[in-house]
């Protein structure tokens, strides 16, 4: 490189003689030739591309980077005014908490075991309970005397933040991985996927925004129809019952008595709508003609936001956990599954 830039150099001051001498115009041919041919060594032109996509990939990891930084610090100004606006008395710690959020950034979940599949939904129902659990513990000892919904939510920022830092950590491992064997197949493939990891940034850091405001987001959507399905309906009873962060209920809509399984608002929780389910046709004896679920879906590009497709099966998101025990269950007493799904993109802006 040092060489090309030697060359470049006498290029220059050749073609700046003002005499436009013989010897000059064989000068500046014969640099030329070497900086054609040099460009056509396959080393050079290696170094070429590592350096073009390298600058972009770094570009995009020192605004994630920054990015990251920015909702830290909004989640820890979020979490001082909660606790202003309770009265507490006592002084933040504000050590505490950022520690408190970084070590909640860098938790892992291990997967089990897969080789032995007998009991794998049973041990990830158990994975996901406790990281749920985990991370809303943590939450509440720096939120003592708040009330529940208000933590969930910051329990949903943070858990934004988790997915932010670990997207962080991929992108810039294969980076350094690329700079680090000059190697710029690796940096191609990060610079040829940046508009899509872009895009899941820009959702991500959106909903951590929008979780702390406890403003709806994607996935409301299946809960929303619910509510609004509920409020033309008569006779609108809930049920108790010990699953927790889930709401049953019953109403009668022409002449059918439905039940209704939702997650318990307000505050970001999904619920347990799998064991839900199993509490009512297992435990209350229901013995449902019909099981109907409702979904947000992301859309195809091209697809219009809102449009509505039917289907069969579960519509359900996650890691399958819930989405396996309702069709266990409805597999187990012959219950036909239908479903609604509800197309939007991953970045859909708020629209109050």
């Amino acid at each position: 490189m040092n060489i090309l830039m030697i060359l470049l150099q006498v290029l220059l001051q050749a073609g700046s003689n003002q005499g436009n001498s013989y010897i000059s115009t064989i000068i500046f041919w014969i640099i030329w030739g070497i900086i054609i041919i040099l460009s056509l060594t396959p080393y050079f032109q290696n170094y070429m591309a590592i350096m073009w996509y390298s600058y972009s990939v770094g570009n995009f990891l020192n605004s994630l980077g920054r990015l990251i930084t920015n909702n830290v610090n909004l989640v820890i100004n979020h979490i001082n005014q909660l606790l202003k606006s309770n009265g507490s008395s006592q002084p933040t710690n504000k050590g505490l908490i950022e520690k408190t959020i970084q070590d909640l950034m860098e938790f892992v979940v291990i997967e089990p075991v897969s080789a032995e599949p007998t009991g794998l939904m049973r041990t990830l129902k158990l994975l996901v309970t406790s990281y749920n659990e985990k991370l809303e513990d943590s939450i509440r000892t720096l939120l003592p005397n708040i009330d529940r919904p208000l933590v969930q939510n910051v329990v949903d920022a943070v858990d934004g933040l988790r997915e932010l830092n670990y997207l962080y950590k991929v992108v810039m491992h294969y980076y350094r991985l690329s700079n680090k064997y000059k190697n710029p197949a690796l940096m191609m493939q990060l610079y040829m996927i940046l508009p899509i990891i872009r895009e899941y940034v820009n959702a991500l850091n959106g909903a951590i925004s929008t979780f702390l405001k406890g403003q709806p987001v994607g996935d409301a959507a299946g809960p929303l129809t619910a509510y609004r399905f509920m409020r033309s309906c008569s006779g609108l009873t809930e049920l108790t019952h010990n699953v927790k962060d889930t709401y049953i209920g019953l109403c009668d809509f022409e002449g059918r008595r439905v039940y209704v399984v939702k997650a318990r608002g307000p505050g970001g929780t999904v619920g347990n709508l799998d064991d839900g389910i199993i509490y009512l046709i297992e435990r209350v004896g229901v013995k449902p003609r019909i099981i109907i679920t409702v979904d947000a879906a992301l859309k195809f590009e091209g697809e219009k936001t809102g449009s509505i497709a039917e289907g069969i099966g579960v519509a359900m998101g996650g890691i399958g956990v819930e989405r396996f025990n309702i069709e266990r269950t409805a597999s187990k007493y012959g219950i036909p599954l239908y479903a609604i799904l509800i197309k939007m993109g991953l970045p859909e802006p708020y629209r109050p």
